[in-house]
């Protein structure tokens, strides 16, 4: 259970991959699962402005779905960022010194 957790994967899932692989990768990191439930909330937060632009006109709304919009694009960036893997170098590869 406890490597099922450390790899953030469900005890099934983790017995599975552990036989039919004989290894599991590990899932999202914490640090990605909180960005992914904060734009979650956003994504309501987007619906509910949805809902009232179309009730009171988007003359009343816009000025929060532009600040959400900003919002957003800054939790994707730290998702980014959080997400990013380096590519491997080309280490073993033999360069020309000439």
């Amino acid at each position: 259970r406890l490597r099922a957790r450390k790899a953030n994967r469900k005890l099934a899932e983790y017995i599975r991959e552990s036989a039919l692989n004989g290894e599991v990768v590990s899932g999202h990191s914490a640090e990605t699962v909180a960005i992914a439930k904060h734009l979650i909330g956003m994504a309501n937060n987007l619906n509910q402005l949805t809902k009232l632009s179309h009730q009171r006109g988007f003359h009343e709304t816009h000025v929060y779905v532009v600040d959400l919009l900003r919002r957003l694009k800054a939790i994707l960036g730290e998702y980014r960022q959080a997400s990013y893997k380096p590519k491997p170098s080309s280490m073993g590869r033999k360069e020309d010194t000439t």
